[in-house]
């Protein structure tokens, strides 16, 4: 009885999937979840550089040179530096919720409890 269950449970499944596939319902879901991917990594690439613009001008106006740079750039590679995102967010001033930056506006996150835009700037966010 129970592997006459799983047989027909099976089969429903494959013919969900084949029917899936004949219809490209597979590969719009596919594609649709790889677009909202590359939106995600587009919008934390736009942010990365725009504070690595804001650190560099900020060391140049006070004399840091390119050649100081370089060379921290050196030390810390040598310690063994790896790349470990954190999972950056803020509590909703409005409704007290966690707010990622999950949005295409640099710095920027909106509450998905109460609609609530807020500020996320590198020094202002928890971890």
């Amino acid at each position: 009885m129970e592997g006459e269950l799983i047989m027909a449970m099976s089969r429903k499944w494959v013919n969900e999937i084949n029917r899936e596939i004949r219809n490209g319902e597979t590969e719009r879901r596919h594609n649709s979840l790889l677009a909202d991917k590359k939106k995600e990594l587009d919008s934390h690439s736009i942010k990365i550089e725009m504070v690595v613009c804001v650190l560099w001008e900020c060391l140049s106006e006070m004399g840091v040179t390119q050649e100081e740079l370089n060379s921290k750039i050196r030390e810390i590679e040598e310690r063994g530096w790896t790349i470990n995102p954190p999972s950056y967010y803020r509590l909703c001033p409005k409704c007290g919720k966690k707010v990622f930056d999950y949005t295409e506006r640099a710095f920027e996150g909106t509450c998905m409890y109460c609609g609530q835009t807020v500020n996320m700037y590198p020094g202002d966010i928890e971890e």
